[in-house]
């Protein structure tokens, strides 16, 4: 899925960041995928022990968010920025349902 393989890049230029600056062009990266880079930086920051919450749609792995996707019966397939619209918008009719009851 291209969600995955973007994400496998992102994570490979922030874990590699030394060796890719001077070697690589950004200035015709578009500001998504330059927010993807940014994401996968986070990401990497939060495994080694930053205080970010668990629950940081965000900062979530394409895996992570499809696996909470699958678990509310809702579609996985799309990208980072659909998955994570949708998790919010579910939790949004999740939210006002519980306090129509």
């Amino acid at each position: 899925n291209l969600a995955l393989f973007q994400e496998n890049i992102m994570d490979f230029v922030a874990e590699n960041g030394d060796n890719v600056i001077g070697n690589v062009s950004f200035d015709d990266v578009p500001g998504n995928l330059m927010s993807d880079l940014l994401t996968a930086f986070s990401q990497g920051k939060k495994a080694t022990g930053s205080s970010a919450p668990d629950d940081d749609l965000k900062l979530m792995r394409v895996g992570e968010l499809r696996k909470r996707l699958h678990d509310k019966g809702l579609c996985v397939d799309g990208s980072r920025e659909t998955m994570i619209a949708l998790l919010r918008e579910n939790s949004a009719s999740d939210e006002t349902a519980a306090e129509e009851t």
